[in-house]
């Protein structure tokens, strides 16, 4: 999803194929497959770094160390290189230990930093999937709050009845605050008040 760091893990999906993109079996000299995988995984370090606003072609081809034609020859269109990134993005898998609370600490941290570092990055994927639908597509397939949601429910039990609402509410901070009023955010305040707001519910009943 528009895809700071915190959403990166160490374990990577199967990557699903792409009508949109043209397929292997071309007449002429077979295609590269490391050269595909580089150009895809430039591709997602770009979006991440940078976001959709400012993804150039020519800034993959130079990171995956190849011409933008061997780009266009598999993905005809930027957009759908884009689709194609989000949908081999990393799944995020929560990292627990016996520390529930420095857990979840480290989570809302690094999602409040990179939102203070890169507060474009979420209102430009918002804007590339209004204007494409394959992106849109990809974002929605990929797009899950579960990790955050098991951490939280270690703090205020899983039957709370506002697990839900604070499992949105929590990125949700962070880039309204980033996006708005970017200017003197102190990101360990910010992390501060978030867990203060999801311990507050713990103490109340959860029924």
């Amino acid at each position: 999803m528009l895809f700071p760091q915190w959403y990166l893990s160490a374990n990577m999906p199967v990557m699903k194929q792409d009508k949109s993109i043209r397929p292997d079996k071309t007449r002429g000299r077979k295609r590269d497959e490391r050269c595909t995988e580089s150009i895809i995984q430039a591709a997602i370090e770009l979006l991440l770094e940078v976001g959709y606003d400012k993804f150039r072609i020519q800034d993959v081809a130079e990171r995956a160390g190849c011409g933008t034609g061997a780009i266009y020859r598999r993905w005809p269109k930027k957009e759908i290189l884009v689709a194609q990134a989000i949908r081999s993005m990393p799944v995020t898998v929560a990292q627990l230990t016996d520390d529930p609370l420095a857990d979840l600490r480290e989570l809302v941290n690094s999602k409040c930093i990179s939102t203070v570092e890169k507060p474009d990055l979420v209102p430009g994927l918002i804007s590339a999937m209004r204007a494409d639908s394959r992106i849109e597509d990809a974002v929605k397939e990929g797009y899950s709050l579960e990790y955050l949601r098991t951490t939280i429910a270690r703090i205020i039990g899983e039957d709370h009845p506002h697990l839900n609402l604070l499992t949105e509410l929590t990125p949700a901070i962070a880039h309204l605050r980033s996006s708005f009023s970017p200017q003197g955010i102190d990101p360990e305040v910010m992390t501060d008040e978030i867990i203060a707001l999801i311990q507050s519910f713990a103490k109340l009943p959860s029924q």
